[in-house]
């Protein structure tokens, strides 16, 4: 059999690596030294030997992304009660070294194409004394995790799923508030710096009637690094009505890192109507922010005055409190950004707009008192007694008011708005320190 140089020098790679100590051998693959290249079974295309236990680690910096692709694979095939003799063990390792198995293959059948969002892996390669056959071949690639879209949503329906990213936003059901379509899965990617968190607020949601009709409709968020398709981290699974979720707890979630999964799914039953579209809202509306947690004096964007975060170091709780900061773009944007029951960055909004309307009724109030001098002087050589004189003192008494005279009077419904553009918020007692934890 002859060798392609390819072959050759990928074969002299492995030897170089390859180190057996009692069937033991370690490969490593950097992407410090390269960010794609090749792995495979000791000796391939020949038959690995026996008794082996072969590690292969696989690690990139903290922002990117693993790919693996088997080109070819031949081991033992397996017992009834699955992968006994020789098998591969796949996992992925997050960047806090949590490892978790991603499945464990053998026999004949190629393994499906493997995406992880963390940026370490790890194949374990074990075999017995007996049946030895050809082994594995396959290809693995670092690629940073801007780069990686989101799952694909339900093609041809407007407003479902896409990418959100910058400093916030905000992100609503397709056909939000009138109705929601059926038979659909929606999946938006909220994407920031490598060195903020997201944010995340429910400020409207009506599904189905209750928590009961979850397979008709649900909507969940997921951390960013993890797989819908497997070994998925869910968040917060949502499904019914806001009310159910009374906690802000619930009502809120922070990402542990710069990526976020929002999945909308729904049942190809009857779609969902307001029975009365001036109350309720069908569908969901959700707020989204990048934020940073800094030390006092640190913020050179906006404090949320009233959020802190709570840092755990080993085994001391909160051992640190930091503040909020988000952008000062989102001040006053008619939307909540700080943290839980925290409304500082909306508060002062209206301050402006109250001082223009003080300002205007002083300027009013003026006028009228000048004006009122001014006609008493023009008429101060009438005398008192004089019936002209005591109809027109009439015409300007209360009592001529009060009996339909003609006199000025605001217009009360040209008050001043608070939260511009017609926002408005419930005022709920204040949770001054929002427990999470950092790692």
């Amino acid at each position: 059999m002859q060798f392609s140089s390819f072959q050759l020098l990928q074969f002299t790679i492995l030897c170089l690596l390859y180190t057996s100590v009692l069937g033991k051998c370690v490969f490593q693959f950097n992407s410090s030294t390269s960010v794609e290249g090749n792995f495979s079974s000791p000796l391939f295309p020949g038959n690995y030997s026996g008794s082996l236990e072969c590690v292969y680690n696989f690690q990139g910096k903290e922002h990117e992304t693993l790919r693996l692709t088997f080109h070819e694979f031949m081991l033992e095939p397996p017992f009834k009660k699955g992968c006994l003799t020789d098998y591969i063990d796949v996992s992925t390792i997050t960047i806090i070294g949590s490892k978790f198995l991603v499945g464990r293959y053998c026999g004949h059948e190629v393994p499906s194409s493997m995406l992880f969002m963390n940026p370490r892996a790890e194949i374990i390669f074990k075999t017995n004394l007996v049946i030895h056959s050809k082994g594995f071949h396959g290809a693995y690639h670092f690629q940073d995790e801007k780069n990686i879209p989101p799952p694909r949503s339900t093609a041809n329906v407007s407003g479902c799923g896409g990418v959100a990213s910058g400093v916030g936003g905000l992100i609503v059901s397709p056909g939000f508030p009138y109705y929601f379509p059926k038979d659909v899965e929606c999946v938006w990617l909220i994407r920031v710096h490598y060195h903020m968190k997201i944010y995340v607020r429910v400020l409207a949601m009506q599904l189905y009637g209750s928590i009961a009709n979850c397979a008709e409709a649900e909507l969940s968020l997921y951390d960013g690094y993890s797989s819908i398709s497997f070994n998925p981290r869910i968040l917060q699974k949502y499904c019914g009505d806001l009310r159910y979720y009374k906690n802000v707890e619930e009502q809120t979630q922070l990402s542990s890192r710069n990526r976020l999964l929002l999945r909308f799914k729904t049942s190809a039953s009857q779609i969902m109507k307001g029975e009365d579209l001036t109350k309720n809202a069908v569908g969901f509306k959700i707020v989204w922010t990048a934020v940073e947690f800094k030390q006092e004096g640190q913020c050179s964007e906006f404090v949320c005055r009233e959020s802190r975060y709570c840092i755990s170091s080993g085994d001391t709780p909160c051992s640190e409190l930091r503040n909020y900061c988000i952008d000062k773009s989102l001040v006053c944007d008619g939307f909540p950004n700080c943290g839980n029951e925290d409304y500082t960055d909306e508060d002062r909004c209206n301050i402006p707009l109250l001082a223009g309307c003080g300002a205007a009724g002083g300027v009013l109030l003026l006028s009228l008192v000048i004006g009122f001098c001014l006609y008493r002087r023009g008429h101060s050589g009438a005398s008192p007694h004089s019936p002209n004189l005591q109809l027109r003192q009439l015409e300007h008494s209360p009592s001529y008011s009060a009996g339909g005279g003609q006199f000025y009077y605001p217009d009360t419904n040209n008050s001043c708005s608070v939260h511009p553009g017609g926002a408005s918020y419930e005022i709920l007692p204040v949770n001054r320190i929002e427990k999470r934890t950092f790692r």
